[in-house]
């Protein structure tokens, strides 16, 4: 399974950079120390250190050299402190130590400093400066780095007890919840002692935690757990994705007996899986205040990969794909407010009346996880709220310039739209401050599985929760929730479970309606399984959008009766939304039946796509020439319908002379007219190029095409 722990690892920063690079030290790399640094320096340089790490009170340095540098190393090797003169330093100086202690080593050349996005608007005269800076008041010293093999590159680090310091201190910070549910928040807190023989290097941490979060590790940690507390273990991972409230466990059949937190607790730590902690949430808006049984995040993903992969014999009973098709009522929809009056209540809400006969103009099977009429108020509100359509003075719908651009965007486009709107929709019954940033999570770690293979339909829900959990502290959730919490009326919404089954509603509701993601059910038609189509899988950049190598073929056959057969390949979401917008979807089975009308030509002309587009759809894809009869047909209709072309010498030519006789004598367009050659042909004046004419001309509502 493709999955990089690095991003999306529950509890991982990204601050640590990959095992690979921790293990630098053993290849050479030679790392600077304090000690070393303060030999170097001259008695003049040692003074102005004294100055700038003893601050106001430090006026007399010591007259003894030997004590001048245990003075200093004494301050250099106190977090607390080094934290503080690090924030007295200027933006730059700090943006540039940030990129150093992403590095294990925290290394940088001054090319890679230079390059980098946050840096590469300073002139190298002003990161010059910048490093200098920071060289003088050592916390960068010039060193050597086995890994640079270009001659002439300058390496600068920061030294090992400052880098140390610097990045205990960001994770005291960040202290609580993190060291709760995290393995690694668990190896720092245990081996961040102020006794200094217990106190680890971050390097040494970092091998730790390498080794501890390995998944083979967490897997035969948990096998080696004694009868009853093992099968506790996998129940609490599988059921309640790692937390298992108390609340909930004196509820169920666990089939250990009573709770018994102590002997827990020692077991899980002892073997580095997890705790049990009484944690109180209701200051980040969370309904919890409970003990919890707890498996660290780490080990709760290494579990969840094995099993999370439903395989043969536990393939989900049923499927269901929802394809594209509530892109294609999005059009329709704009359609029907295009060539009707839709008139709406004092609530600003559509009649039921009209309702109705909407709902007759979309593709009716919505799926088994909404009712079309949730479908059709998904999308008037996703309308309203893009701005595709407005509200007139006489209380109907009118559709927006916004509105007029939609149908030319690609499919990937809208659909990019639909996510962002998802994600910060609001729905009944949860917080939407937690739902949109787990929603954002769960999108992040929907990129890192394979497309078109199921997945149990908690994992990523119970990730993205998780995650989300042990970041609180550093999001500062506690404080957007201060105010609330004072308030005697407020109450959270949501606990532990509800946070993660909203998420699974948002994949169900959401996701699979926009045709992101598959839903697999049981025999009882419960959900109980997701993967990611392969049109989700282009979106959220997981695979590009080539083609795939394959046979030539076309996958259309069209028929002189007009109907379009689509014979499916596996990826024909973008050529079915094509389809739908100048077709009427007829039947869905093994193939997929179209039929093209006067009626579904004109509709998608007059939602701006181009009749060279409509054939050359239909010309591509089939199989066997189109009919003549078919072709002949749709030119005949788009000419019923007014379509103008207009070429490069701008002038406008129709086979409908009427149409052409409306267009010229339009108030609007007849400033733009310079003859009328005859009843086929108008010339335009040259004021403008001809792309701008163009627009100009579909701005008014003229269905204008390029020659």
């Amino acid at each position: 399974m493709r999955f990089d722990e690095r991003d999306t690892r529950p509890g991982f920063h990204g601050r640590d950079p990959d095992p690979a690079a921790a293990d630098s030290t053993k290849n050479g790399s030679t790392r600077p120390r304090v000690d070393g640094l303060l030999e170097t320096r001259s008695r003049a340089e040692l003074e102005e250190l004294y100055r700038f790490w003893g601050g106001p009170a430090a006026l007399v340095p010591p007259p003894e050299p030997r004590e001048l540098r245990r003075q200093l190393a004494v301050w250099m090797n106190d977090p607390e402190l080094v934290e503080a003169r690090a924030h007295a330093l200027g933006r730059r100086q700090l943006q540039i130590l940030s990129l150093h202690l992403e590095q294990a080593t925290y290394a940088r050349t001054f090319e890679e400093l230079g390059a980098h996005k946050t840096l590469s608007y300073l002139a190298p005269y002003d990161l010059e400066n910048a490093i200098g800076a920071l060289v003088r008041h050592a916390f960068l010293v010039e060193s050597k780095d086995a890994r640079i093999k270009t001659a002439g590159s300058r390496v600068f680090a920061i030294p090992e007890e400052i880098g140390d310091g610097l990045l205990r201190r960001e994770r005291q910070k960040r202290r609580g919840l993190f060291d709760a549910l995290t393995l690694r928040g668990f190896l720092d807190r245990m081996y961040d002692q102020k006794e200094t023989q217990k106190r680890a290097t971050q390097t040494r941490l970092r091998e730790m935690y390498k080794m501890y979060s390995n998944e083979t590790a967490c897997i035969a940690r948990i096998e080696r757990l004694p009868p009853g507390t093992k099968e506790l273990v996998e129940k609490a991972i599988l059921q309640f994705g790692g937390l298992l409230p108390r609340a909930i466990f004196e509820r169920m059949d666990s089939g250990v007996g009573a709770w018994d937190s102590r002997k827990w607790k020692h077991l899980l730590e002892e073997s580095l899986i997890g705790s049990v902690e009484r944690i109180e949430l209701s200051r980040y808006g969370i309904q919890h205040a409970d003990e919890v049984l707890i498996i660290f995040n780490e080990v709760a993903l290494a579990y969840y990969k094995r099993v999370a992969v439903p395989g043969d014999p536990d393939r989900p009973h049923t499927e269901s794909a929802q394809g594209v098709d509530l892109v294609s009522n999005i059009s329709r929809f704009v359609g029907y407010i295009l060539e009707h009056d839709v008139r709406f209540t004092v609530r600003g809400e559509i009649f039921k009346t009209t309702e109705k006969r909407i709902l007759s103009e979309l593709i009716p099977n919505p799926g088994p996880e909404q009712s079309r009429e949730e479908v059709l108020a998904f999308i008037f509100h996703f309308a309203r709220a893009a701005g595709l359509i407005e509200s007139t003075g006489e209380r109907t719908f009118a559709l927006t310039s916004e509105g007029r651009h939609w149908e030319v965007k690609s499919l990937d486009q809208k659909l990019s739209h639909l996510v962002e709107y998802t994600v910060e929709e609001r729905e009944h019954g949860m917080d939407h401050f937690h739902q949109m940033r787990m929603r954002r999570i769960l999108l992040r770690l929907l990129k890192r599985v394979e497309p078109g293979t199921w997945y149990d339909l908690m994992y990523l829900p119970f990730l993205a929760r998780n995650t989300y959990l042990s970041n609180l502290d550093q999001l500062a959730v506690e404080d957007y929730f201060a105010a609330r919490a004072h308030s005697p009326d407020y109450a959270p919404m949501e606990d532990l479970q509800r946070l993660a089954w909203n998420v699974a509603r948002w994949i169900r509701t959401r996701l699979y309606v926009l045709g992101l993601v598959d839903l697999g059910y049981d025999s009882a038609h419960r959900p109980v399984a997701m993967r990611l189509t392969k049109t989700g899988a282009r979106l959220l950049g997981v695979v590009d959008g080539a083609p795939a190598n394959g046979p030539a073929i076309g996958s259309l056959i069209v028929t002189p009766d007009f109907e379009v057969v689509l014979f499916p390949t596996g990826d024909d979401d973008e050529l079915i939304h094509e389809l739908d917008r100048f077709c009427a979807r007829e039947k869905v089975a093994s193939t997929l039946h179209f039929r093209v009308s006067e009626k579904s030509v004109q509709r998608a002309l007059s939602e701006s796509l181009q009749l060279s587009r409509i054939l050359a759809t239909l010309k591509d894809h089939s199989r066997t020439p189109v009919p003549q009869n078919v072709l002949f047909s749709i030119r005949d209709w788009a000419s019923r319908a007014g379509v103008l072309f207009l070429d490069q010498a701008h002038v406008v030519r129709c086979e409908n002379p009427e149409a052409l006789r409306h267009f010229a004598h339009d108030p609007a367009v007849k400033a733009h007219v310079k003859a009328e050659i005859d009843e086929k042909h108008v010339q335009l004046s040259a004021r403008f190029s001809v792309r701008r004419l163009h627009a100009l001309l579909r701005e008014l509502g003229h269905l204008v095409e390029l020659e």
